[in-house]
């Protein structure tokens, strides 16, 4: 059960999923970089596949010891997941993905939360992302955030747990200070059940619950946030 006590003083959140419509906007770029190369109906048919093997090649980089930039990881991720398919990675694909993910739209529900929330809470982005990539992903959501934080600056993508605790340095908070909300079990819940901080699972897609890291709290997206972190 989520404690509002000690009474957070930031929430924290994952931006794409939770706060945004990533898993579109990867589609979106997928058809649109075989849209080059396909007929439309084949297009539309394969970049769903190609958009999953694309996030699945980014996240199995970003689990690498040595440190890459998001962007870096995107283009070599999409060059993989082309080969898969059968296709050769051109430059213009790279910069097609990268135009598509550098503004992405919230979910609807969004705003209107985070600005409920804001009248009692500091709020924060802790993402899996470079500083100029999500720039105009963090402008499209349209509500003020306190603290953008990201792997670039801390060197390290969630589930490691240098990039939260990067974060609440980079804040001035300790993590009994916050609650974290987010969308991804693997790269968000997992490392809330390992440090001990409080979640909230926006599980937006009826996904099965990983029973190891469960969260203290579950919604199927922002509308009711507000409620459930109001201490009335």
């Amino acid at each position: 059960m989520l404690q509002l006590q000690p009474m957070p003083k930031v929430i924290t959140f994952d931006c794409y999923g939770t706060l945004v419509r990533w898993h579109d906007a990867v589609r979106s770029a997928a058809h649109a970089i075989l849209a080059r190369r396909l007929p439309e109906a084949d297009a539309q048919e394969q970049a769903a596949i190609l958009a999953d093997r694309l996030r699945e090649a980014a996240v199995e980089r970003q689990k690498r010891p040595q440190f890459r930039d998001y962007k870096s990881i995107l283009r070599s991720a999409l060059a993989e997941a082309l080969a898969d398919a059968g296709h050769t990675a051109k430059p213009e694909d790279g910069d097609t993905l990268l135009r598509v993910l550098g503004r992405i739209e919230p979910h609807p529900e969004v705003a209107a939360a985070l600005d409920r929330l804001r009248a009692r809470y500091r709020l924060a982005v802790i993402s899996n992302t470079d500083d100029d990539l999500i720039a105009g992903t963090v402008a499209a959501i349209g509500v003020p955030l306190d603290f953008v934080v990201t792997a670039e600056q801390a060197h390290a993508y969630k589930p490691d747990h240098g990039l939260f605790l990067h974060a609440y340095k980079t804040m001035g908070v300790q993590k009994e200070d916050t609650i974290h909300v987010g969308m991804g079990q693997f790269t968000d819940l997992k490392v809330c059940h390992e440090l001990g901080i409080r979640s909230v699972w926006i599980d937006r897609v009826g996904e099965p619950p990983n029973l190891a890291w469960p969260p203290h709290a579950s919604l199927k997206d922002l509308s009711r946030l507000p409620d459930l972190l109001s201490p009335e």
